[in-house]
């Protein structure tokens, strides 16, 4: 925040810019605050979730549900977790940077297979708490 305003108010008031700030905001620093807060909103309970249905099923029934759910959550995420660690060795392979400054771009891609990876674990280690109805991916319930 403190980035975009310096650059801001160097566009407009000094006709001044700072160099490769869009870029590092873009690239970086929203990348970090999205992808690296997921494993933490995972943990909170902060899942989108349509339930109308499920809620009016029996016990039984509504735990094989949420059990097939975690398990299609953590092999997607999973999934997730080794395309975005094969675009890092691209984006590394290929010495991508930026336009303008020769900063390389694997580590912003890095940092999202990293905020992947923990989410998974913490979707694994939830797994044996569906059962008891203390998943993080069911929390409201």
């Amino acid at each position: 925040m403190v980035l975009t305003t310096a650059d801001a108010s160097g566009r407009y008031l000094f006709n001044r810019p700072i160099l490769a700030a869009y870029e590092l905001t873009t690239n970086y620093l929203m990348v970090a605050a999205v992808f690296l807060a997921l494993p933490y909103a995972y943990r909170q309970g902060a899942n989108v979730r349509v339930t109308f249905l499920v809620s009016r099923l029996g016990r039984t029934p509504r735990l094989v549900i949420n059990h097939a759910v975690q398990v299609v959550s953590i092999l997607y995420c999973a999934a997730l977790v080794y395309a975005t660690f094969q675009q890092t060795r691209h984006v590394r392979g290929t010495n991508t940077t930026f336009v303008t400054l020769d900063l390389p771009l694997w580590p912003a891609h890095l940092v999202v297979c990293i905020g992947l990876f923990f989410t998974t674990l913490w979707m694994a280690l939830d797994l044996g708490e569906v059962r008891k109805g203390r998943s993080s991916l069911f929390l409201d319930e």
